[in-house]
């Protein structure tokens, strides 16, 4: 009897849910053990008679509405129909590699009008020559940022 308190509760696990050992030791229960076997044989029984009503119910209903909805989605996104948002949302990596110049253009002009009036803002155009140099032409005239020499100087 004190075995079966032991071994109950694992008559109705799931295939994975035992160890190796736990299995093993279960099934040598059940071979000496007709109350057991007994217990194990009415789980079987009741799971077989759910599956059975859950699997009838199943097929009942009718899931053709709703294959068609999701077809439907799924053949607009294919097509690219989907919107910006969801566009952004799929690419989202490529959309904030696309932000970062902008925010840098944003950065650079947040910096040179900070403590002017607005009257006095400079004008800023931002030019880029290859890999060398950076020109800022602003109000008070131009500045040129240099790359650093590839050299490591």
């Amino acid at each position: 009897m004190k075995a079966c308190t032991r071994y109950a509760p694992m008559i109705g696990a799931r295939e994975g849910e035992l160890s190796e050992a736990e299995a093993r030791e279960l099934g040598a229960h059940l071979e000496a053990c007709p109350r057991c076997r007994a217990l194990a044989a009415d789980l079987a029984a009741t799971e077989g008679l759910v599956s059975e009503a859950l699997l009838s119910r199943a097929n009942a209903r009718d899931f053709g509405p709703f294959v068609d909805q999701v077809m439907a989605r799924t053949l607009r996104q294919a097509q690219g129909g989907g919107g910006i948002l969801s566009r952004l949302h799929a690419h989202w990596k490529t959309a904030a590699a696309a932000m970062v110049p902008a925010l840098a253009a944003l950065m650079v002009f947040l910096y040179v009008r900070d403590g002017q009036r607005p009257e006095e803002l400079a004008l800023l155009e931002l030019t880029s020559e290859g890999n060398v140099a950076t020109i800022l032409e602003t109000s008070d005239g131009p500045v040129v940022l240099l790359a650093p020499d590839e050299s490591g100087s």
